[in-house]
């Protein structure tokens, strides 16, 4: 699996604290090598297709784009709530 990271999700990922910060990465590790873990709980964003979600920390959350069969891009990052007011969810 691959991933590009899009400009809004370096944004977000910088008001995360240093901790977080690594937990997310981890996280983006892991899905590349193996996306379907139970720690990750991948999922598509309901009433947004085409794209996912992840859950790198306890309480925060990716979004990520499929552009191509084995190729994601890193959208958004951040806090559960934050995330879902954005996403309008």
């Amino acid at each position: 699996m691959r991933i590009t990271v899009e400009k809004t999700f370096e944004r977000e990922l910088k008001r995360l604290p240093p901790d977080r910060q690594r937990a997310v990465a981890r996280a983006l590790q892991k899905f590349m090598t193996e996306p379907a873990l139970p720690s990750l709980d991948f999922r598509s964003l309901v009433g947004a297709p085409g794209y996912y979600i992840i859950d790198p920390h306890k309480g925060d959350r990716v979004i990520l784009r499929k552009d191509a069969e084995d190729l994601y891009a890193v959208v958004d990052v951040g806090p559960h709530d934050n995330i879902y007011r954005r996403w309008n969810r």
